[in-house]
């Protein structure tokens, strides 16, 4: 037998044996992931003059969603302005005065949007036809992205347990199996 060997073999066996049970919750690591949020997976509606829908949004997150558009009496694809205002712009230009927008478009059929709220604010979606002599069916959807951030248990713990788990199996099977050398005294 061996005793350094041996020793060693032990030693990297109850270190690796240590690792994976119980450090494993103490050595952590961050990880950021993309959860989508739907606030208005799918509302239809019919829009004369104006339509507007407000929600709530948290601040700096990308928003998203679809706007379908198609006329009322004969169901062909119609167009639209689309604008987005934060709450205090949207007072500014319901009342007739000039106003930022989040985000605006002027298109007809299907069209996709996006912008990035700068505040956890309520933004308004208004959908102005008043250019159209005709009302318009809509199809809107609205969801957002937001970074979730959060601590899990790092895996490469794993991997260096498993490694010295097998380094000190090795090493105690051989310390135990090897005869020592004799050594010859002069």
């Amino acid at each position: 037998m061996l005793f350094k060997t041996t020793i060693s073999g032990v030693a990297a066996l109850v270190i690796g044996i240590l690792l994976l049970t119980f450090a494993g919750q103490y050595i952590t690591m961050t990880v950021q992931n993309v959860q989508r949020t739907d606030i208005e997976p799918h509302a239809e509606f019919l829009v004369g003059d104006v339509e507007q829908r407000s929600y709530s949004l948290p601040g700096n997150v990308m928003v998203f969603g679809t706007v379908k558009v198609t006329q009322a009496p004969t169901n062909q694809s119609g167009d639209i302005r689309f604008i987005v205002f934060d709450d205090e712009n949207y007072q500014k230009w319901n009342a007739g005065g000039q106003a930022n927008f989040a985000y605006s478009m002027e298109k007809q059929g299907d069209f996709n949007y996006t912008f990035t709220s700068t505040g956890n604010v309520v933004y308004h979606f208004v959908f102005d036809n008043r250019a159209s002599l005709y009302k318009k069916y809509v199809i809107f959807s609205l969801a957002y992205n937001d970074i979730v951030t959060s601590q899990v248990p790092d895996p490469r713990v794993q991997y260096v347990a498993y490694v010295l788990i097998g380094a000190g199996a090795l090493l105690l099977i051989i310390g135990l199996m090897k005869k020592p050398s004799p050594r010859w005294s002069d």
